[in-house]
């Protein structure tokens, strides 16, 4: 039977980095690599910078139009780089926060009449970059959702849009546990 081999002197200012083989020097008297000799080993990002907003009142959809959704409060204040505004419902890419974004969306639509057409989108810049797309059957209220990764740089915004067909004006419920928006980068571009 083989027992693994610990050493009680470890040098701690030997760090490891991602091309360094792993050797039984390098291990506290435990087997542990010790924390300090981890700093700079590829272990992933941060996913800062991040926001998630939601609204606080409910808000009317005109028939036929596409309407930008009024996000108007940060959650918990989760907006790491302040680059929401709560008056133009946009998130502004700040110095520092390019890359390959991940950015979700949701609203709760009510009283939506069968074959309703209600569409939730993500905009980049003013260009629609995702659609979500369905069809009431029979009279409902939906949450509707989407999701795209999205490469961003310095200064590009982002903001979601919806879109419904019943013929008049309908609510969508932004101040609802299922309707917000957030975002946080997944990879820095370089």
């Amino acid at each position: 039977m083989t027992k693994a081999r610990t050493l009680a002197n470890v040098d701690a200012s030997v760090a490891l980095t991602s091309a360094s083989t792993l050797n039984p020097s390098n291990l506290d008297a435990t087997g542990t690599i010790p924390s300090a000799l981890l700093a700079g080993v590829g272990g992933g990002e941060d996913n800062a910078p991040y926001f998630l907003t939601t609204g606080n009142a409910a808000q009317s959809v005109a028939n036929g139009t596409m309407v930008t959704v009024a996000y108007n409060t940060l959650v918990d204040s989760l907006d790491s780089a302040s680059g929401f505004n709560t008056s133009s419902y946009k998130y502004t890419i700040q110095s520092g926060g390019a890359g390959l974004w991940s950015f979700t969306a949701a609203v709760y639509f009510t009283g939506l009449s069968d074959g309703t057409q209600f569409d939730i989108n993500i905009y980049k810049n003013g260009v629609n970059k995702t659609q979500s797309r369905q069809k009431a059957g029979g009279g409902m209220s939906a949450t509707i959702q989407a999701t795209q990764l999205i490469s961003m740089e310095e200064g590009d915004y982002v903001e979601v849009k919806v879109f419904q067909n019943t013929g008049s004006a309908q609510n969508i419920n932004v101040n609802d546990n299922s309707s917000f928006f957030g975002g946080y980068r997944v990879k820095e571009i370089t």
